[in-house]
């Protein structure tokens, strides 16, 4: 139906449980195309999982990527890394993110019970690259697995999430022998235990190993049991989401400092500090976490979106701050000037200042916000974040 419809947005997906708390699914489109596909879950489908069982990289080179990206959180993903190192192709990326969609959706499709909600316009964060999927495409993967599926569930019953022990004893009468595949799997089960953590560790697609590990249960060689996943996030991902940052906090206290500047120069000298308060309280938040934020971050975020200055002047940042004494300097040369010499100038001056400065706050809150995991803060940060700037415009704001 959203293929069909040509739908933009976010489909949310909850299944029921018997505890009562279930998992969530997003599927996000645009134009009746999936272009991503996310479960919340300590035990998803990574990229990570992907690029292993598709043999496009090793456990090695992706733990080094993640080292990397602990080092500059607001930098360049996992994925953008490995093609920096030449370990991926920029074609070999795209299939895999592709992969992880199409795999995860097809896992979500298996639910048979729960909710959904379609949330219109709710889009992926800025600057995340959208790789399509045409819906008619994944109906028939979906279709396809969910069959091939029904031999493999009595035996697998959390899916791909599936732990799975060795027998305390062998079968009676059972001839223990074993084709070198199947071999292999069972010498990495006590190591890893999951289906999808023993394909990841045997690089091989995880359907393919979830097809021989199936009739290793069903001999009695294999025990299932319960998952021991919870709603919330893979290790790697929760380690580097900025879900913790107090963004309604900083907001407040920029709102009311905001509506003590009344002169032009007060509010562009404190337009430029929001920047930098912004920037100390995701060090805090980065801190906290045990990552370090890179020293040219502010740099790299401005010069990006192309927001470093005008071209009569541009903001000295170190160590991610904007000198706010030097631009402050700076707007009081050319106001003071303008009131000898040209009526207006100040007026332009505030405008285009304004407008950079509001714009670069808005990059660095993006920046931040496109690091959130969960979807529904995401979209709540967006709505406090707009609250604020209708305040710096002078607008009403739509919120009580």
């Amino acid at each position: 139906m959203m293929g069909l419809g040509s739908n933009t947005g976010a489909l949310h997906l909850h299944q029921d449980t018997e505890h009562g708390v279930g998992r969530t699914g997003l599927i996000y489109f645009d134009n009746g195309a999936l272009v991503s596909c996310t479960e919340l879950d300590t035990e998803a489908l990574t990229l990570g999982h992907v690029l292993q069982q598709l043999n496009l990289a090793n456990a090695t080179q992706i733990e080094h990527a993640f080292r990397l990206q602990t080092q500059d959180p607001l930098g360049k993903r996992i994925g953008e890394r490995l093609v920096d190192l030449g370990i991926l192709s920029e074609d070999q990326l795209a299939n895999a993110l592709k992969t992880q969609t199409l795999w995860t959706a097809r896992e979500l499709a298996l639910w048979r019970s729960g909710s959904y909600e379609f949330h219109p316009d709710e889009r992926l964060p800025e600057r995340t690259p959208l790789h399509r999927i045409d819906s008619t495409r994944v109906v028939m993967e979906v279709l396809r697995y969910e069959h091939e599926w029904e031999s493999l569930q009595p035996f697998l019953p959390q899916g791909m999430r599936t732990r799975v022990w060795m027998a305390f004893e062998p079968p009676i009468g059972h001839p223990l022998l074993f084709h070198a595949a199947a071999w292999r799997v069972i010498s990495r089960v006590n190591a890893h235990h999951t289906v999808r953590r023993i394909a990841t560790s045997l690089h091989q697609p995880e359907i393919e190993v979830a097809r021989m590990i199936g009739p290793l249960v069903e001999e009695g060689l294999l025990v299932p049991g319960d998952a021991e996943s919870t709603p919330g996030l893979p290790e790697e991902a929760a380690r580097l989401s900025m879900n913790n940052f107090d963004l309604f906090s900083l907001l407040i206290e920029m709102e009311q400092y905001w509506l003590k500047r009344k002169t032009p120069l007060d509010q562009l000298v404190a337009l430029a500090d929001f920047i930098n308060r912004t920037m100390k309280a995701l060090e805090d938040e980065c801190d906290a976490m045990h990552l370090s934020l890179a020293a040219d971050t502010l740099h790299s975020i401005l010069a990006r979106e192309g927001l470093l200055g005008l071209e009569t002047y541009q903001f000295r940042i170190e160590l991610n701050r904007i000198d706010v004494e030097d631009f402050a300097a700076y707007c009081r040369r050319v106001l003071d000037s303008s009131s000898r010499e040209a009526i207006g100038t100040a007026k332009v001056l505030y405008e285009q200042f304004s407008d950079l400065l509001q714009r670069a706050l808005v990059a660095a809150f993006q920046a931040i916000n496109s690091r959130v995991a969960s979807p529904i803060e995401r979209v709540q940060n967006q709505e406090a974040w707009e609250a604020l700037f209708q305040t710096l415009r002078g607008e009403p704001s739509n919120t009580a």
